[in-house]
């Protein structure tokens, strides 16, 4: 699971914040579909959507932590060890 929650974030933190909440975004990594929406509340970005399956998500990225629930399970994480993993399967 951690695996797919770092590459996920990684991906998603790799994309800049949407201006507005509403403006959906989507990709797919790895066979697994991503639906999201991100949104700037001060100084930090919240990243709240759904992957194949209808797996939900929110994480929120203040400063140079991620934290937050996948599949309704609290994840805390650096930003940097995403990038990390990211880079592992590229």
């Amino acid at each position: 699971m951690f695996k797919t929650v770092f590459t996920a974030a990684a991906v998603l933190l790799a994309v800049p914040a949407a201006a507005h909440a509403e403006d959906a975004r989507n990709f797919s990594h790895e066979g697994v579909d991503y639906a999201y929406t991100a949104e700037q509340k001060g100084d930090v970005t919240v990243i709240k959507g759904t992957a194949s399956g209808g797996v939900p998500f929110r994480l929120y990225v203040s400063g140079d932590r991620v934290t937050g629930t996948y599949n309704y399970r609290n994840v805390n994480f650096k930003v940097t060890d995403a990038d990390q993993a990211l880079a592992k399967f590229k």
